[in-house]
């Protein structure tokens, strides 16, 4: 007992004294039950060294491992990532958790990232279940929680002899929300997908057997084990919807966790590209292509045949 409360003491200690004031949540710390419940960390910065073993605080990982009992040798990389790294000037990778996402900055810069809310959480926790996690109704418990963390987890890496410093990002460049911009869309796409109980999809009544017909082999028929699977969860349709803020993915007409994107965003991972890619064939091709992303009005919703006795979910795009 008195050696884990001294381990709590040490803990919260480094904590205190980390650099950097706390990530607030976006989520207010009153729940739907009235209860309040917020925790706020300051940035934990973890340095990699030129052999890939990290630092916390100054102190080896390895040694805080034994501080807590812990095997925390999972978290040493391997040398090759440093020296990829080091060589494209990546200085820091910042991961800021507000509860409302998970915003992605490589050296100060916002690349497209992951947004929540409690119902895609919900929805997100529900569809794991295809993929047989364990334990999905102890998730549901703890969305009240994790939606009102916030931390800050920076990793850095060895400069360049005779870089410059790169500063982190500020906390308005950090938190920022996209800004999409305004202006008719580039190119539209919308379709739906229907697929009959073998398993078959059509367009418009038009099917993969069809085309099969016309020689064009498509391998997009379900396997009877996905199908069945849909039908036991009761996933009757799905929906892929792009805009110039992101993309959305909805089961049910409920939705997912969604990527954030805007211009800026898409600008930058096109760069971070090339600069971790410089030998790269496509640079310029990612450089013209992936800013034009955002300007593509995408909206493709998948029907599946209903189980037995399955009430109908009506299934509706979302322009």
């Amino acid at each position: 007992m008195r050696k884990s409360l001294w381990v709590l003491f040490v803990i919260v200690s480094l904590l205190v004294a980390a650099c950097g004031p706390a990530t607030v949540p976006a989520t207010p710390p009153e729940t739907e039950t009235g209860e309040v419940f917020q925790i706020a960390l300051p940035r934990v910065i973890i340095d990699f060294d030129a052999e890939g073993v990290p630092s916390v605080w100054g102190m080896k990982v390895a040694d805080v491992g034994r501080l807590l009992n812990m095997d925390l040798s999972m978290l040493r990389i391997d040398k090759f990532y440093v020296d990829w790294m080091t060589a494209a000037n990546v200085q820091h990778i910042d991961l800021r958790y507000t509860g409302a996402g998970v915003a992605l900055l490589v050296n100060g810069k916002m690349l497209p990232h992951l947004a929540m809310t409690d119902e895609a959480l919900s929805s997100a926790i529900d569809f794991a279940k295809l993929f047989n996690v364990q334990g999905t109704d102890l998730l549901k418990k703890l969305i009240p929680i994790v939606r009102r963390l916030g931390l800050d987890i920076t990793v850095r890496f060895p400069k360049q002899a005779g870089a410059a410093e790169i500063p982190f990002a500020s906390d308005e460049v950090a938190l920022a929300t996209a800004q999409p911009e305004e202006g008719p869309a580039a190119a539209i796409a919308r379709f739906e997908i229907k697929y009959d109980a073998n398993g078959v999809p059509a367009i418009l009544g038009i099917s993969a057997q069809d085309l099969l017909a016309l020689g064009i082999n498509l391998p997009v028929a379900l396997h009877p084990t996905t199908l069945a699977t849909l039908q036991y969860y009761n996933i009757q349709h799905m929906e892929l919807r792009g805009k110039p803020d992101g993309l959305y993915v909805y089961v049910n007409g409920s939705p997912l966790p969604n990527i954030v994107w805007d211009n800026d965003m898409l600008i930058n991972a096109a760069d971070i590209y090339a600069q971790t890619n410089p030998a790269s064939p496509y640079i310029e091709l990612a450089k013209t292509l992936v800013p034009t992303v955002d300007n593509i009005d995408l909206d493709i919703l998948v029907h599946f045949p209903l189980a037995a006795g399955a009430t109908p979910i009506p299934a509706q795009m979302h322009y």
